[in-house]
């Protein structure tokens, strides 16, 4: 089936986009001057221009132009169970770990209810701040806070979770994760977390929390990871 003109109008600038030719931050030609380039109406041009808006690829300012912004990151974890680092990886990206905080404390409400712990249970609380490199000016793309039964693992505070992955390391240890149970809602972030996130606590995070299940049901991890609205993207894929 042949591409519609505005998907068409849309392709174009993508590509221009990914080619350099429209660097980002750069204001991309007037509506006009596109209209007449492309040979479309600018109802078709407008369409196009709301898709690739959409995706991040472009601002537009109201008064002033239409400006060429980085894309978001399209995070897979809502696809499948994978570390954020192998994730990366795949994708050709290089991923930063700073760890926040790694201590041993009482379960949170949250975190013994989905981890199904007794009241007063120990866990291994895990906060790292991540940033994929040269992507924004380095600014983070995710703040997570990784709970783990510390019965299970009661070294885990001993390691340094800067470059290790931590799927690699409970599946070393027997206790690899072989199902999640996650859900995504919109919410305005916390106050440190929007410090962190260099982010304005005004502006929403897409919070996704997560249980991880080994392939005998065993309950191993609970997370809770703010992304922020403006730089991220989720790939979903349902089968029938």
């Amino acid at each position: 089936m042949a591409q519609a003109l505005h998907e068409q109008a849309a392709e174009y600038i993508r590509g221009r986009i990914q080619s350099g030719e429209y660097p980002v931050g750069s204001q991309i030609p007037t509506e006009n001057e596109l209209c007449a380039l492309l040979g479309v109406s600018r109802p078709t041009l407008r369409q196009a221009l709301d898709t690739l808006a959409r995706e991040g690829w472009l601002m537009r300012v109201k008064g002033r132009g239409t400006f060429v912004t980085e894309p978001k990151v399209a995070h897979e974890s809502t696809r499948f169970v994978t570390g954020y680092r192998a994730e990366s990886e795949k994708n050709h990206r290089t991923l930063r770990t700073r760890v926040l905080d790694l201590a041993v404390e009482r379960a949170p409400e949250a975190a013994a209810r989905e981890l199904q712990l007794p009241a007063g249970a120990k866990v291994t609380r895990l906060v790292r701040l991540r940033h994929l490199e040269g992507y924004r000016n380095n600014a983070p793309v995710v703040y997570t806070t990784l709970y783990v039964p510390h019965k299970l693992f009661p070294d885990m505070a001993q390691l340094d979770f800067t470059d290790l992955s931590f799927y690699e390391v409970m599946a070393g240890r027997g206790l690899e994760v072989r199902h999640a149970s996650r859900q995504l809602e919109v919410v305005p972030p916390p106050a440190e977390v929007a410090a962190q996130l260099e982010i304005s606590p005004f502006e929403p995070t897409i919070l996704i929390t997560s249980t991880g299940l080994t392939g005998d049901g065993k309950r191993v991890e609970y997370t809770e990871s703010y992304y922020p609205a403006g730089s991220s993207s989720f790939l979903i894929e349902v089968d029938r």
